[in-house]
């Protein structure tokens, strides 16, 4: 969180539009009973885009039918090489995109990850993993969200999230300091 605050003081670049990652699934996962999926992250000055595109007949080819498009699922701002980054986790109830993002500036290091399922026509946010640890004092910040089960896990203590509609979990509305902003996790400076 601590960075996300440095991050947006920066002036942003002109977008370049460099592929980062691109990954394929099934969201039904193994059984491949489910929608075939082709996602895209993309450089976009200081964020990353996310584009899917989903097809019931296997998997689609990154064209102008988009059918998930957000600009600022994670940040450019002080990544590691190779971040951010997809990943794509097969579980027993189908699978997870997962957008990667490891950072490090001068003062901390940390880690976030955003959990997104396709879910009843909805690309849906399902967790969000947030931790940091300044460099000065090794203090740690680190924040689980389990948006699916109205569950916040921060610094090991957990809570019960404010009640949510299924709206309130669409990816469409998530940027990367969404679990900061909705107070879902804690801002710490």
């Amino acid at each position: 969180m601590r960075m996300l605050a440095l991050a947006l003081s920066l002036l942003a670049a002109p977008a370049s539009a460099q592929t980062l990652s691109d990954v394929t699934g099934n969201w039904a996962g193994a059984s491949n009973q489910g929608f075939y999926f082709r996602a895209v992250l993309s450089e976009e000055g200081q964020t990353a885009r996310l584009k899917i595109w989903n097809e019931l007949n296997g998997v689609p080819a990154a064209d102008e039918n988009v059918q998930f498009d957000n600009a600022e699922i994670s940040l450019m701002a002080y990544a590691s090489e190779g971040f951010p980054r997809l990943e794509v986790v097969d579980t027993p109830d189908g699978s997870i995109l997962q957008v990667v993002n490891q950072f490090a500036d001068e003062e901390y290091q940390g880690r976030t990850v955003t959990q997104i399922q396709y879910l009843d026509n909805q690309f849906t946010v399902i967790g969000f993993y947030h931790k940091d640890t300044r460099y000065s004092d090794s203090q740690t910040f680190e924040c689980e969200l389990d948006l699916w089960n109205g569950k916040a896990t921060v610094n090991g203590g957990t809570r019960d999230l404010p009640p949510m509609d299924f709206e309130a979990r669409n990816a469409s509305g998530w940027g990367y300091s969404a679990a900061f902003d909705r107070g879902y996790c804690p801002s710490v400076e």
